[in-house]
């Protein structure tokens, strides 16, 4: 006859082996592949007008500080590597030459629109600056996401243009090309 103690002995042994069993058959059960994954992100810079080529018109006799009528390009904006510091310029804007008769092309910039990013674009200076042959600063990275990197821009802006006679003009017509550029650094 089996005492007590043997029969729960027994049984926990049984017990055991049985646990074991499965854990020793599981192991033979599966094997593991594993791999690096690269995952490929290239790099996003665009800028795109709503208009392509504008004319701007004064009325009447063009005296000094004539101005002539205003133009709004709305520009889309995407960036998915906005290097430069916050701040930092974002558009630069330039002419290919000067216009003749003292007259200058200028330009406002408007409010952000951010459709996503952590990243936003403000005016550099506030009003209608001056466009050169040289590049000039008009809007400038603004990191508003606190706590980001900053380097994800997604949106609009909008950019008003008008021309300035700094003396009488002669009728004509001046045709210059203004370059509007989008910058990561």
């Amino acid at each position: 006859m089996k005492t007590p103690l043997k029969t729960v002995l027994a049984l926990a042994v049984s017990a055991v082996m049985g646990l074991m069993s499965p854990c020793t058959g599981l192991a033979a059960d599966f094997v593991t592949q594993q791999h690096g994954v690269t995952v490929d992100v290239p790099e996003v810079l665009s800028i795109s007008g709503d208009t392509t080529n504008f004319t701007l018109s004064f009325s009447g006799f063009v005296a000094a500080n004539s101005e002539s009528n205003t133009k709004t390009i709305t520009y889309t904006v995407q960036s998915n590597n906005m290097r430069q510091i916050d701040g930092g310029t974002a558009i630069n804007a330039n002419l290919d030459a000067l216009l003749p008769h003292s007259m200058d092309i200028l330009a406002d910039v408007g409010t952000y629109t951010k459709t996503s990013g952590n990243t936003e674009l403000a005016e550099s200076a506030s009003g209608f600056v001056k466009m050169v042959v040289a590049n000039t600063a008009i809007a400038k990275k603004a990191n508003t996401t606190v706590g980001s990197d900053g380097k994800i821009l997604n949106g609009t802006i909008p950019i008003t243009y008008k021309a300035k006679a700094n003396g009488e003009v002669p009728t004509g017509s001046y045709a210059n090309q203004l370059f509007v550029t989008l910058t990561t650094i």
